[in-house]
Order: structure tokens, then C-alpha cells, then sequence
């Protein structure tokens, strides 16, 4: 090797494995929050569908009845350790009602979980119809 060239050559190693260790670190990090987002987001799913079979299984019948079509009325409100979860019907039509449930967490991150089903009512009760459900998580 020439005099000289051994400074430019061992900055080269150092900068590269800088760049290797800060991306490493990055990247552990990335994961660490994902796998946290995962976690904390299993909390809601048991809240939000037992918040939407709750309200199902609560059916009021006479203030259903009384509901015009697109007025959205809320089913149910509760707050328990710190997961906020929120249950609301929409009438869409004449025995079809749209019923959706949604949790929130209040601490960071922010996540939530959603879902609907579609409900048809026949002689005051309500089936729900399986090929209209949808579930959202952000």
C-alpha cells in the first residue's frame, strides 16, 4: 500500500459500520413497535365484540320501531381500563339495520377496532346476516 492510504480506508470501515449499527437499531426498534401496536391491539377485539353481541342480545324492539331510516341512535357507552368502546345502530330500510361497535384505547398508540354487522328484523327480533359483517383495525 502506498503511504497515505490507510487513513481514507479505515474512515471508510468506520463510517460503514456506523451506518450498520444505526440501522440495526432502527430497524429493532420498528419491530419492538409493531410487536407492541400487535399486542395492545388483541386488547380491543374481545371489547368491541362483546360490545356488538351485547347489543344484539339487548335489542329494543319499540325504539327501533320508532327510529326513521339513516337516524343513527347509540346502543351502548362504557369505559373499562382504559379501552373506550362504543356500540350505535343505523337504520337503513324498512327491517335492516346497520350495527356497528367500536373500541379505542386511550393510551399511546392510539389504536382502535371496529366492526359492523348487518341486521334484518323479523317480528321485533333481529338476525344478524353473516355475509354483510366487516371488521376494521387501523
Amino acid at each position: 500500500m502506498r503511504r497515505g492510504g490507510t487513513l481514507p480506508v479505515v474512515l471508510f470501515v468506520l463510517a460503514l459500520t456506523s451506518a450498520l449499527s444505526v440501522s440495526g437499531s432502527f430497524v429493532a426498534r420498528q419491530l419492538s413497535a409493531a410487536a407492541l401496536a400487535t399486542r395492545r391491539g388483541a386488547e380491543l377485539e374481545p371489547a368491541v365484540e362483546r360490545a356488538l353481541v351485547e347489543a344484539i342480545a339487548q335489542w329494543d324492539s319499540v325504539a327501533r320501531a320508532t327510529q326513521l331510516v339513516g337516524a343513527v341512535a347509540i346502543v351502548t357507552e362504557s369505559q373499562a381500563q382504559g379501552v373506550r368502546t362504543d356500540a350505535w345502530v343505523t337504520r337503513i330500510g324498512e327491517k335492516t339495520f346497520w350495527l356497528v361497535a367500536e373500541s379505542t384505547l386511550d393510551s399511546r398508540p392510539r389504536l382502535r377496532r371496529r366492526i359492523g354487522v348487518l341486521v334484518r328484523v323479523s317480528a321485533g327480533s333481529p338476525s344478524p346476516v353473516p355475509e354483510r359483517a366487516w371488521s376494521e383495525f387501523p
